[in-house]
């Protein structure tokens, strides 16, 4: 990839000053440095814009009134001037060779459209929580990314002209949360994706995660298959995949609500999960929210067993992301 490949990085933000400053650090220490950043602001009430400000030299600020995250990606896409750009949330990090490697796969593989990587989860406070391999889905992806969402927001880079040709992000209000999964569905109808087995994203977990909300998501979620089955992108096959697509939304809500508590929530989503699709029973996933949700909070040891089988079984994230 020649030195004067420009990569644009968009980073949306609502409300971050407490974290956007170390999002945008980590993408100006990048190991390849010919970057153009842009953080759109999404109508945020607390001092975002001057923690931006301090980076004015590096980094292009823009201000919108608030209109969900789709919306402002969009508004970023509509911005860059690079041949390769990414979306990084305004609460999560990257490795300093992040997109040293994602080029290097994108200049190997002219076939593939967009490069995913693991992830690290980190809490508030930047210590690692734990480590998420991601299904190494290749290739065409689409099938598999209409069961379930293995691509992590900020772990990506793409090819710019591929996420215009698919028509960016919708920005439905009700999509927010999940307009990530309707989107790479919609993208991987177009072009080839490729994964790199490599954490190359820290993941930030905390209280004000829209994935904490868990009827947000569920409402999210639902609005997401329905937009994908209306789309007229999929092939017949590929709709009838949806039933156990929504018997997965319907694991996920299951997982969290038993996060939040709500056992009648848990188990009438883990019925409805049965219900759609009998064979999401094998998902360990569903063994441990049943387990947990029957006997409470497991010993730690079964909790990261169970965990580390339902990501190995699954390949993606649980309640966080999809």
């Amino acid at each position: 990839m020649s030195t004067t490949t420009l990569v644009t990085v968009v980073i949306p933000t609502y409300n971050r000053e407490r974290y956007l400053g170390e999002a945008v650090e980590s993408v100006l220490a990048q190991s390849f440095q010919n970057i153009e950043v842009i953080v759109v602001d999404d109508g945020s009430t607390d001092n975002t814009r001057s923690v931006a400000e301090r980076y004015a030299a590096r980094v292009h600020y823009v201000w919108q009134a608030n209109a969900e995250r789709g919306s402002a990606r969009n508004h970023g896409l509509r911005l860059a001037r690079g041949e390769f750009v990414a979306f990084l949330d305004s609460d999560d990090l990257w490795t300093s060779d992040k997109l040293e490697r994602d080029l290097d796969q994108l200049r190997r593989r002219p076939e593939i459209g967009v490069v995913y990587s693991d992830v690290e989860i980190i809490d508030s406070s930047g210590r690692l929580v734990s480590r998420l391999r991601k299904a190494r889905h290749d290739g065409v992806v689409t099938a598999r990314l209409i069961r379930e969402n293995f691509v992590t927001m900020s772990a990506h880079l793409m090819r710019t002209w591929a996420a215009c040709a698919a028509g960016g992000f919708r920005e439905e209000r009700n999509l927010a949360g999940s307009e990530d999964w309707e989107f790479w569905v919609r993208l991987s109808t177009r072009v080839q994706f490729a994964h790199i087995p490599l954490p190359t994203t820290r993941v930030r977990t905390h209280a004000e995660n829209t994935m904490n909300d868990a009827q947000r998501m569920e409402s999210s979620m639902r609005c997401a298959c329905e937009f994908m089955e209306a789309g007229g992108y999929l092939t017949p096959e590929q709709l009838r995949l949806f039933p156990r697509s929504r018997a997965m939304v319907a694991l996920v809500c299951a997982i969290n609500y038993c996060g939040n508590g709500d056992r009648r929530r848990t188990w009438s989503h883990l019925a409805d999960s049965l219900r759609l699709f009998p064979g999401i029973a094998l998902d360990l996933r569903f063994a441990y929210t049943v387990a947990r949700s029957c006997c409470g909070p497991l010993p730690s040891a079964a909790l990261r067993m169970l965990r580390s089988a339902g990501r190995r079984h699954s390949g993606g994230e649980t309640a966080r992301r999809h």
